[in-house]
């Protein structure tokens, strides 16, 4: 018996609308973060968006920006730098029915826009607020990074990882866990951020600090030193190569009440090739 398997081929093709247009304009007041369910739209965090130079090539961050429904919405940004410069925000645009913007580089942009004087070498938190009162769950549009370098050279191929940025919440995380992977020509880069919302989810300029505890998997002991960190509102805190081998990580606030989240970035050394997750919230305190 001969079995017959037949492959359809959906092809799509998109109208001849434009999409999305950028529209960079400054406010005269920063937009304060707004978490699902509260009113008044919601806001989506993205925790590394920037233009970072290395030794060998330039990592550019690439976003699209989409509106799940037919409603036209706004999408106001806080750009915070994470030297602890002075946050950016402004009206970035306004998206139609089903609508969509792309921007090879978020950098990029603000420096045409005059916002960022030195854009090859900075990099922060990125909160986009969706202004449409109607939008509450959280779902009604959607943000999506791409960390990205060439191949070779400023074009063609790429090297990238893709995020999805989470909507803010209320009753977020105060504690956080994740697995270090180090060695056999991998590193893993440790990401923290205070979100600067607590709980119930109104805005938190006071500042955090962070606790960090490494546990060897291997023994279940802990190893080390428990450095701790303090983060202003909305900063965000990349430590590179942060394990010299296999290592279980526990990030505890053990100041200030602001929500916190954070990643890691697993590289590959030879190829600059990376895989970013977010850490898991703990349900308690390290020990």
């Amino acid at each position: 018996m001969k079995t017959l398997i037949t492959v359809i081929s959906l092809t799509l093709a998109a109208a001849t609308a434009p999409a999305a247009k950028l529209t960079v304009r400054p406010l005269s007041a920063r937009m304060q973060p707004r978490a699902v369910q509260t009113g008044g739209g919601f806001s989506v965090d993205l925790p590394i968006v920037g233009r970072v130079r290395n030794a060998t090539t330039t990592f550019f961050t690439a976003l699209d920006i989409t509106n799940n429904t037919s409603s036209t919405t706004d999408v106001v940004f806080t750009w915070i730098p994470a030297d602890g410069g002075a946050a950016r925000s402004g009206l970035l645009t306004t998206l139609g029915g089903f609508d969509n913007l792309h921007l090879d580089d978020f950098i990029g942009a603000l420096s045409s826009a005059g916002l960022v004087t030195r854009p090859d070498n900075t990099f922060g938190t990125l909160l986009l607020t969706f202004t449409n009162a109607a939008f509450r769950n959280g779902t009604e549009a959607t943000a999506v990074a791409r960390v990205y370098s060439f191949v070779a050279g400023a074009s063609g191929p790429t090297f990238g990882l893709a995020y999805r940025a989470p909507a803010l919440q209320t009753n977020g995380a105060h504690s956080l866990t994740s697995i270090l992977r180090a060695g056999s020509g991998m590193v893993t880069n440790l990401g923290i951020e205070n979100v600067g919302i607590d709980d119930a989810g109104k805005s938190d300029d006071a500042p955090v600090t962070v606790r960090l505890s490494f546990f060897d998997p291997a023994t279940g002991g802990l190893v080390g030193d428990q450095p701790s960190f303090t983060l202003a509102a909305g900063q965000v805190m990349q430590l590179n190569d942060v394990a010299r081998s296999n290592l279980i990580v526990f990030v505890d606030e053990v100041g200030g009440t602001s929500q916190i989240r954070g990643y890691v970035v697993m590289k590959d050394t030879t190829t600059n090739d990376g895989s970013l997750v977010f850490m898991q919230e703990s349900p308690a305190k390290s020990f």
